[in-house]
């Protein structure tokens, strides 16, 4: 199969889990509307607070208009149906006859039993090491995304909204622990690691932590989160193709998502007083973390410790623009890039 062909797949897997994400959840969400709306009044009438048996489309507009506004049922409900049915559904098809590199690796296999044997462990330094370079990668990712949606508002004259920060502040804490900390880690490295990672290493496994960490990056809709996700994304691709193992992944994943959204809603649930002792101290630690990731960053580099791809591979170098280039992929760039820009202005 080329590498035009085999990417082109890819990337028509992830627009089915794109445009499937977004229609299930809307249908859930009004769903579930309804459901609360009907509950609520027939509460209502039940209590005697309703004079009549009928509906009042006022009343009703209001109660669902409530429910809307409700940040936390809102998101719940559409991640539960992203992670627990658009995510297997698109690792199926991925994984589809006529796409995979050995005709038996069906279903949510990947890998042969040869492949598995070759799982390693980190040992503590390593993984120390991995997990600190997500901090400079971060930060450095994150000036970006803010310095771009600044451009952009000079431009458009639309102010440009953090959509992670205003979905977050608005989520009670033990929801924003379960959705950001425990359940997007587990299942965002089940797709974009083990499933895309796993679809593609064999053409090369430089191309397929850069891919990967791409479309990491693409489906976070949002011009703040795309070049930290980015970044991240080839963290995480990278020490998975380096151990073949996604707990590891999976436990950075969490840390990350726990340092950077669940302690500085511990510390400032409104996320708009920067000035306060604990976001000041919060900041001071974070980009001290920064710093020494990035010297050991800059050492791991030095010393050539990174991987080398696996001679006969269909891609030998970093990079083949023919894994971007091709029409799977920019059919996803151009719905993630609607979606960017549909959500901005929503907001």
């Amino acid at each position: 199969m080329s590498v035009a062909k085999k990417y082109s797949h890819l990337g028509i897997a992830i627009v089915f889990y794109m445009i499937l994400s977004n229609i299930l959840a809307s249908v859930v969400v009004a769903i579930a509307s309804f459901i609360y709306t009907l509950f609520y009044m027939f509460s209502m009438m039940a209590d005697g607070g309703m004079s009549t048996p009928t509906i009042d489309p006022a009343l009703a507009t209001e109660i669902t208009t409530r429910f809307s506004s409700n940040t936390g049922m809102i998101n719940l409900a559409s991640m539960c149906v992203s992670y627990f049915v658009c995510i297997p559904l698109t690792i199926l098809i991925l994984n589809s006859r006529g796409h995979r590199d050995i005709p038996t690796l069906s279903g949510f296999k990947f890998s042969t039993p040869y492949e598995n044997s070759l799982k390693r462990n980190l040992t503590p330094w390593e993984f120390f090491n991995f997990l600190m370079f997500m901090f400079p990668l971060g930060i450095i990712g994150s000036a970006i995304g803010a310095g771009l949606a600044y451009l952009v508002s000079l431009v458009t004259g639309n102010d440009m909204n953090n959509l992670l920060t205003s979905m977050i502040s608005d989520m009670p804490l033990g929801l924003v622990l379960l959705l950001t900390v425990i359940l997007a880690p587990i299942f965002e490295e089940i797709l974009f690691r083990y499933a895309v990672v796993g679809y593609c290493r064999r053409y090369g496994e430089w191309n397929a932590i850069f891919v990967s960490g791409f479309i990491f990056g693409l489906i976070h809709t949002n011009i703040f989160q795309f070049f930290y996700a980015f970044f991240l994304g080839i963290v995480l691709a990278y020490v998975y193709v380096y151990t073949r193992r996604l707990i590891y992944t999976i436990i950075m994943h969490m840390t990350f998502n726990c340092f950077g959204a669940f302690i500085p809603l511990l510390i400032d649930p409104t996320l708009k007083n920067a000035t306060s002792p604990g976001m000041i101290i919060y900041n001071l630690v974070q980009y001290g973390l920064a710093i020494i990731g990035f010297i050991l960053l800059i050492m791991f580099i030095a010393k050539g410790n990174l991987l080398q791809n696996t001679p006969g591979a269909p891609i030998q170098g970093k990079f083949s623009i023919k894994s971007i280039l091709n029409v799977g992929m920019i059919a996803l760039i151009l719905v993630c890039t609607g979606l960017t820009i549909l959500i901005s202005v929503m907001l």
